[in-house]
């Protein structure tokens, strides 16, 4: 195998789940090697921050702790600088240092903007997300951690997958006093009567859960339990968090475990407008190192349970920042196909979380639809810039490797890369097989969006497969676009 072969096939590994070793150990000690020198996050890393937050003495500490944490380097930067302060070179992963008030929904919708206008193509090149807190030594926290995490424990307000997590507890939001639990492989049901706000403060507080999936009514201040049904709030307080049930009586939240967050079907659950908001509280208070949610009010909802989807229904293939990429990477793929001029628009309602104002300033371009249609297009076009990750994202958190609806990566063939499928079940997987394309092969990558295939240069994906047979094979040329085949079965060689 040559040393370009060599590079791709470390890289292929590097997207799937851990296999047999099929080498003999000197090979598989040079495959580290390459690993170590073209495939280290450290090599391909940055840290921004704006002027203001390096010049003060305890944020631009954390600056710095996440660089050297790292090995990355740092640099002064905000979402017009972002692409010049890249280079041509481009990179894996950028953490973006926040101070409060720098990380509300215009910033980060600015930023969003910025990751996709680093090259040509309108998709990000990087895993990038906002580290932040009320204060700079909760910030400091979720620099300094870097060790991965297996999660196997959740708590939610939302059905959990029944099978992923090894103990588990979520409360309906639909049936007043409905609690499901999973213990040692088998899930019961409690039918407790009353609304269980307090209850579900005491279980965050007993530091047994390291995954939080959500949804339900919220706002920046506030977030009910209950959806169906009059229920208890949990609200922020300068950092704490606390849950009021119905008849006043309130209950702290005190964690102090690692843990990542998926707000999925919350409005505004990441919006950090300041340093007394709710995902401020939950990374304070909380214990969330890994915050993935909206930063406005959400109809569409394409963005996070889109989230959910790649995170959880192949579990442990991607971690929660890629799910939160994917996510929006698969949104945009879909909004090329159907309307690519909605890529690059830029409505300043959005910034301002009117949804009155963005329909009307929508209405000028959206002149041929079906109220449906508007409606579908409106959402994409929401949540395209709606969806936050707050953490490190080179930090994995995912949970333990699952039931694999598909297996494959880069092939070589004829001396060019290929992106292969293989189903390996007669089930669909909910999100379209993918993978991150590493940088050596990049410059050479004949980007498409038509047919089964989006490619693009760092990354491609099987965006309509058809047919779902278990044992099917899927296959696309990355090199070239020449006599390249559209039946996704056959491709060229």
């Amino acid at each position: 195998m040559d040393v370009a072969a060599t590079i791709l096939a470390v890289a292929c590994c590097m997207q799937q789940p851990a296999r047999a070793p099929t080498s003999s150990p000197a090979s598989s000690a040079a495959l580290q090697s390459v690993v170590k020198e073209v495939a280290s996050p450290a090599s391909r890393g940055i840290v921004l921050a704006s002027r203001a937050a390096l010049d003060d003495a305890a944020w631009g500490a954390v600056a710095h702790a996440a660089a050297s944490a790292r090995g990355w380097r740092v640099s002064a930067c905000g979402p017009t600088d972002l692409a010049s302060v890249v280079g041509p070179h481009g990179i894996d992963h950028a953490i973006v240092v926040a101070m409060p008030g720098e990380a509300g929904r215009a910033h980060s919708a600015a930023w969003q903007r910025a990751f996709r206008a680093i090259d040509d193509d309108p998709f990000e090149d990087a895993l990038w997300g906002i580290v932040t807190g009320p204060s700079p030594d909760v910030a400091m926290r979720i620099a300094k951690r870097t060790d991965p995490a297996v999660l196997s424990a959740a708590l939610g307000t939302t059905p959990l997958p029944e099978t992923v997590f090894a103990r588990a507890t979520w409360f309906s939001e639909g049936v007043q006093g409905e609690v499901h639990r999973r213990d040692h492989g088998a899930w019961i049901v409690e039918a407790r009567g009353t609304e269980q706000s307090g209850a579900l403060a005491r279980e965050w507080s007993a530091d047994w859960a390291d995954f939080v999936l959500t949804s339900g009514r919220s706002n920046e201040m506030r977030w009910l339990v209950g959806y169906s049904y009059p229920s208890g709030r949990v609200v922020p307080r300068r950092g704490e968090l606390w849950v009021r049930d119905l008849q006043g009586i309130e209950t702290p939240i005190r964690s102090a475990r690692s843990k990542a967050m998926l707000a999925a079907g919350n409005c505004l659950m990441a919006h950090l407008r300041d340093e007394d908001c709710l995902a401020m509280a939950m990374l304070d208070g909380g214990g969330v190192d890994q915050l993935a949610g909206y930063t406005s009010v959400t109809w569409n909802g394409r963005a996070g349970w889109g989230c959910a989807r790649w995170f959880l229904d192949e579990p442990g293939r991607w971690s929660l920042a890629e799910a939160v990429q994917w996510s929006r990477t698969e949104l945009l793929a879909r909004m090329q196909r159907s309307h690519p001029d909605d890529l690059h628009r830029v409505v300043e309602a959005f910034d301002r979380s009117s949804r009155q104002e963005f329909e009307a300033a929508c209405a000028a371009w959206m002149t041929d639809e079906s109220a449906d249609a508007r409606r579908a297009r409106l959402g994409a076009l929401w949540d395209r810039d709606a969806f936050l990750f707050v953490g490190d994202p080179a930090r994995r958190m995912a949970p333990a490797d699952g039931a694999r609806c598909w297996e494959g990566g880069l092939v070589w063939r004829d001396g060019e890369p290929w992106f292969e499928v293989h189903a390996t079940s007669a089930r669909a997987p909910e999100a379209p097989p993918a993978i991150q394309l590493p940088p050596e092969i990049r410059a050479r990558v004949v980007g498409r969006n038509d047919g089964p295939w989006c490619v693009a240069d760092s990354f491609a994906m099987l965006l309509e497969p058809g047919s779902w047979e278990n044992g099917r094979t899927w296959s696309v040329p990355l090199w070239r676009a020449s006599e390249y085949a559209s039946d996704p079965t056959k491709g060229t060689r």
